[in-house]
């Protein structure tokens, strides 16, 4: 039979270290396509005089600068036993009675560091839209790409595709916003590379200069709202928002309890990917201690199955008597 008892803080810790420190070592995979990438653009663009190819090719070294932002957030965030907490000394008093709450506070580095990737991803779209702009208004003249340019621009595409898949993939299946945040970052690359050799082929056919503009300002719009939306993601979680939908979710589960009279309290946060909730209810008078554990208990239980919430922080009140 399955196991539906909600985990301690030991069974919470050592899988959600696991899948950071393997998010991290996915990674290193992206920085190594990134880098070859960059270098092969760099050189089809010097040899074939393209422009865009040149942009795409920093456009994918840009994406060297945010997956390592990215990985130094899942290292810190993946740190356990150690008595500092990113270069700050933790006492050791403290060590003992708060290293749950330390561990949760490393955790929320992944997302410090996802919001530094998503700025990063805004600031290369704005920085395309604004060399876009600004070629229009100088009349910036362009020269022909050749053969070289759509062959590197190409092979970026289909590799980018390809890493798209992987990150996508794993970022389902260990639900971390670090990947995630690599996902679309490369979904975005490979958006770029696909324009590039659109750009390229219709620069080439129709000898339409001013198409590349166009399409870049495009897509420099889009990568600006979608590494938006990322640092405002990560953002709410820094400062503790959520989704009051889940929250009124939450409070009508516990409420139709039949032994719930009352949900005083119901708040829910997020450490990293871990959602945390504290609730206070009102019970009958008349429930024992043995029934107030198993309530708090079964709470915990249908929280964990029926909504991945990992910790439930329950508070019982009674006659203005109140149980944790």
């Amino acid at each position: 039979m399955p196991n539906n008892t909600p985990p301690n803080w030991h069974q919470i810790e050592h899988p959600v270290v696991i899948s950071l420190k393997t998010a991290r070592h996915h990674l290193w995979g992206n920085v190594a396509v990134y880098l070859g990438l960059f270098i092969i653009e760099l050189l089809g663009a010097h040899w074939d005089h393209s422009q865009a190819l040149r942009a795409d090719a920093f456009n994918n070294l840009s994406g060297i600068f945010s997956t390592g932002l990215l990985m130094t957030g899942l290292f810190i965030a993946s740190r356990t036993h150690d008595n500092d907490l990113f270069g700050a000394p933790i006492a050791l008093k403290e060590q003992y009675q708060l290293g749950p709450r330390i561990q949760q506070s490393r955790f929320r580095f992944e997302t410090i560091f996802t919001l530094l990737a998503g700025t990063i991803m805004a600031a290369i779209g704005l920085e395309i839209i604004i060399k876009g702009m600004m070629t229009f208004a100088t009349h910036t003249p362009l020269k022909n790409p050749g053969t070289v340019a759509g062959l590197a621009a190409s092979f970026s595409f289909i590799a980018l595709t390809i890493l798209w898949a992987v990150n996508h993939y794993w970022s389902r299946k260990f639900n971390n916003a670090a990947l995630t945040a690599a996902s679309r970052d490369t979904f975005t690359d490979a958006l770029t590379s696909l324009t590039t050799i659109l750009t390229i082929l219709i620069t080439v056919s129709f000898h339409l200069h001013w198409f590349d503009n166009v399409i870049s300002i495009g897509l420099g719009l889009y990568i600006l709202n979608t590494g938006a939306k990322i640092f405002r993601e990560s953002s709410l979680n820094l400062v503790d928002y959520f989704d009051p939908y889940l929250e009124n979710r939450y409070q009508h589960r516990i409420a139709s309890l039949s032994v719930v009279r009352k949900v005083i309290f119901l708040k829910a946060h997020y450490d990293g990917n871990l959602i945390m909730l504290r609730v206070t209810i009102s019970v009958p008078s008349q429930m024992t201690a043995i029934e107030i554990t198993h309530l708090i208990q079964t709470i915990n239980q249908i929280m964990w199955q029926e909504f991945g919430v990992m910790e439930t922080d329950v508070m019982i009140t009674t006659n203005n008597v109140e149980y944790n």
